[in-house]
């Protein structure tokens, strides 16, 4: 059975609990799929942030709002994905536009973590936040988001690829966006950094992972083979 790979956020929010919380959350997860997303948004953040190519940071107008929103338009699936989307977008917009935040594009490749998981914990993007070079992971949910020990965990894999893989990014801020509650129609931005922060090892990260799977693919069988026994009737009487 190929086991079916968590998202990142999820893998994050659950892989720091303790056993018999990390099951109940793996059990807890669902086989389908959420009725919107918030991919429209991820492809605007370039847009939203004014990304340039090179080191000339702000050299370039920023992108309007009507053409984002017009993006976010145009890459809803529903009314409700559009507006979900357009409430993060306008957070992060007012943010952006602030005259704290300035930004280029700087690639970091996916971390490997084994079991054919690779994890993406930031943007392909280095901001100046107040004139602090910050790597950046947004982290739009309102339900089963991240907890302080999942952001922990994400903080961690960012330093653990961005700035203990090359030297030139060690004095980089690592920064986990996340959102408020809905008000005047958008979600304003609020910002976690990893000071203060007690960052976990890459073998803490390591194992916590693989146990992580190890229980995920426990509990994918079970549903397979509950599955197959209500097909063929051989599944326990009641």
């Amino acid at each position: 059975m190929t086991t079916r790979l968590l998202p990142d956020i999820d893998l994050a929010r659950i892989a720091p609990q303790r056993d018999d919380m990390k099951r109940k959350s793996l059990e807890q997860m669902k086989g389908g799929f959420s009725t919107f997303s918030y991919k429209p948004v991820r492809a605007c953040f370039s847009d939203i942030f004014n990304i340039q190519p090179d080191l000339d940071l702000g050299s370039a107008d920023p992108t309007p709002w009507t053409v984002i929103e017009s993006e976010l338009r145009k890459r809803s699936k529903s009314d409700e994905e559009f507006n979900y989307n357009r409430r993060v977008a306008l957070g992060l917009h007012d943010f952006a536009t602030s005259g704290r935040v300035f930004g280029r594009r700087q690639e970091f490749f996916p971390l490997s973590m084994g079991m054919g998981q690779k994890v993406t914990f930031w943007l392909p993007m280095i901001l100046a936040i107040d004139e602090q070079a910050s790597a950046l992971f947004i982290e739009p949910r309102r339900t089963r988001g991240l907890t302080a020990e999942g952001r922990r965990f994400a903080l961690s894999m960012m330093h653990e690829r961005i700035r203990a893989a090359d030297e030139d990014f060690a004095d980089v801020r690592l920064t986990i966006v996340q959102f408020s509650d809905p008000s005047d129609d958008r979600r304003a931005v609020r910002l976690h950094t990893d000071e203060g922060v007690e960052l976990y090892s890459r073998e803490d990260l390591e194992q916590m992972v693989a146990s992580t799977y190890e229980m995920w693919r426990d509990v994918l069988e079970e549903r397979e083979n509950k599955a197959r026994g209500k097909a063929t009737g051989t599944g326990p009487l009641i």
